[in-house]
């Protein structure tokens, strides 16, 4: 009949479903998956020493080089160490955000992110997390803030400066007592005191080694005095208000122009 579709026969390899092809994994991949979990577990802990090779090799019944190549996986990954010689051996490594943070740096970098991205971010990260600090009321924030903002007064050169700012952050947002928040701001902190590092020496030949804007340091003290002093008073929205205040300040000095142009570079 015109205009009617006609059945077509369908061919057996048709009536087959597909399935994607089963990648067999390496033994090394095995071996090392199984002492990643022990890491992740806390059934290894940092500074622990792996069992040596051949004990190692009798436990999971495998062979000399898929051992060393699953070492060198979890090497890869900064998961251990190794050391050469008649004494050396793997060492265990505990995972943390210095780790993620590098690896996020090298993303970012391939990706040609400009700083004023990072700094971004971190606006709409932590001015929240403030607020938590605030709510949660733990009887230790006020005094390690304290702490950590007389460390950022007491700096002495553009290096102390940055990772005394940047420690003041980590630190505020470690009170949020949100496990994630905890990491994304370490995260971003770990780019960001690399990137204040090179603008603080750069203006510092800039002024001929002069010391750091003391002026700078005085107003972000007093701001931070001002934060503290919310968060000891309880008082959510006001310390989340204050602390976005305050990024918002400071990104004029380190986001802003040039500064803020910069691609993001990661360098050990």
């Amino acid at each position: 009949m015109s205009g009617q579709i006609k059945n077509r026969s369908r061919s057996p390899s048709e009536d087959v479903a597909s399935f994607a092809p089963i990648r067999i994994r390496k033994t090394a991949e095995v071996v090392a998956d199984e002492i990643r979990k022990m890491i992740l577990s806390g059934r290894l802990k940092e500074g622990d020493a792996l069992q040596p090779e051949a004990q190692i090799i009798a436990d999971f019944n495998v062979s000399r080089p898929s051992v060393r190549e699953a070492f060198r996986i979890l090497e890869s990954e900064k998961l251990i160490s190794i050391s050469r010689g008649s004494r050396g051996g793997a060492k265990v490594h505990a995972p943390n955000a210095d780790l993620v943070a590098r690896y996020a740096g090298f993303v970012l970098q391939a990706q040609n992110v400009r700083y004023s991205d990072v700094y971004q971010a971190r606006l709409i990260v932590e001015p929240p997390g403030a607020r938590m600090a605030a709510e949660r009321a733990s009887k230790e924030a006020p005094s390690v803030l304290r702490a950590k903002n007389e460390e950022l007064r007491a700096a002495g050169d553009t290096i102390a400066l940055s990772r005394a700012i940047a420690s003041f952050h980590t630190t505020l947002m470690e009170f949020s007592g949100n496990r994630t928040l905890i990491l994304l701001a370490s995260v971003l902190e770990g780019i960001v005191v690399r990137h204040q590092i090179r603008v603080n020496q750069s203006k510092k030949e800039n002024r001929n080694g002069a010391a750091s804007d003391s002026k700078g340091v005085v107003a972000a003290y007093k701001s931070q005095e001002k934060l503290i002093a919310m968060i000891q008073a309880g008082d959510g929205p006001g310390a989340e208000m204050q602390w976005r205040r305050h990024m918002e300040v400071a990104g004029k000095t380190w986001a802003s122009g040039d500064a803020g142009d910069a691609l993001v570079t990661w360098s050990d």
